[in-house]
């Protein structure tokens, strides 16, 4: 006689749970594999590659999810990035990004528009922007300020005020080059915008083009009004008399000596752009103070990898 062997419905209904917790596990185990590939392969790169990896990575809601998981890896302070608004002297401040806008350094200082000399000459310095004023962006990385946005801001005010004291946010993490601190930046906002967009460089670049050209620019396009505003914060200026133009022209050429020796090293089209990527800056800027950008390994939990593995050779439950 053959024996049959009847299951009962809660045998059958604990043995699907079982079969579908492993399952799942397997494919979190897989999903976790391959963000842990994916994350390194993206911060094992210079930033050029790490940009172009992250533009196609990006859209994926697996990697959005594991890189919005530094909470969850294991080591959950690892990736805190606090930041603090302090002021910094805009000497002290180093550009990461290599061309800088000849007509946003200069515009807007030779027609005194948007009352940015004044600005420049009020400390703690914010300039105007078309988002309103707003302290610049930069990373502490072992006591020496790079600025992550903000560029032309800063430029701008250097040109006019190379003595201001500038109002920075300064993002204090486990960095230790300025490129870190970019590509933790661009990891961050691939994370909250879900892609990561940037922009190229257009138009004349203030590091490349001569003192001469600025002097000539300056001397030919300044207006009375913002004679007068130099007239009023640098008036040592016009101690010998002579043409109030070129007394300024001067004085501007000879900052463009200064700031010409600053330039950065990374180009335009890979630098960090939050709210053109889609996600606010302030945003961004939380998430990494929370230590909720996963850029740092250990990228994965590794007990859960290894309960994944056991439970999948039947050696735990």
């Amino acid at each position: 006689m053959k024996r049959v062997l009847i299951l009962k419905p809660v045998i059958l209904i604990s043995m699907k749970k079982s079969l579908g917790s492993r399952i799942n596990d397997m494919k979190a185990q897989i999903l976790n594999e391959d963000f842990k590939k994916d994350a390194e392969d993206v911060m094992g790169k210079d930033l050029a590659g790490a940009v172009a990896a992250l533009k196609t990575k990006a859209s994926d809601k697996e990697f959005q999810k594991g890189a919005a998981a530094g909470q969850e890896d294991g080591a959950e302070d690892d990736e805190k990035v606090p930041s603090s608004e302090k002021p910094v002297p805009a000497t002290k401040m180093f550009p990461t990004q290599a061309e800088i806008g000849f007509g946003n350094s200069l515009d807007d200082l030779v027609a005194d528009k948007y009352e940015q000399i004044d600005n420049a000459f009020n400390t703690p310095v914010k300039m105007s922007s078309p988002s309103g004023k707003s302290p610049i962006l930069v990373a502490d990385i072992g006591g020496e300020i790079a600025i992550l946005d903000g560029h032309h801001r800063w430029s701008l005010c250097f040109m006019i005020n190379p003595d201001a004291d500038m109002s920075c946010d300064i993002l204090k993490g486990d960095f230790d080059t300025p490129e870190d601190a970019l590509k933790a930046m661009q990891f961050a906002i691939a994370a909250k915008a879900g892609k990561v967009k940037t922009k190229g460089f257009e138009g004349k670049d203030l590091m490349s083009v001569s003192t001469e050209e600025v002097v000539k620019y300056v001397e030919e396009n300044i207006v009375d009004s913002a004679i007068e505003k130099f007239k009023k914060y640098k008036p040592e200026l016009f101690e010998e008399g002579g043409d109030d133009k070129k007394a300024i022209a001067s004085y501007i050429g000879n900052t463009h000596k200064k700031i010409v020796k600053m330039k950065g090293l990374f180009t335009r089209n890979i630098m960090p752009q939050a709210d053109f990527s889609g996600a606010p800056q302030d945003t961004v800027n939380t998430a990494l103070a929370k230590g909720d950008i996963n850029f740092n390994k250990p990228y994965v939990k590794e007990s859960s990898i290894k309960e994944a593995f056991q439970r999948r050779a039947g050696i735990k439950k």
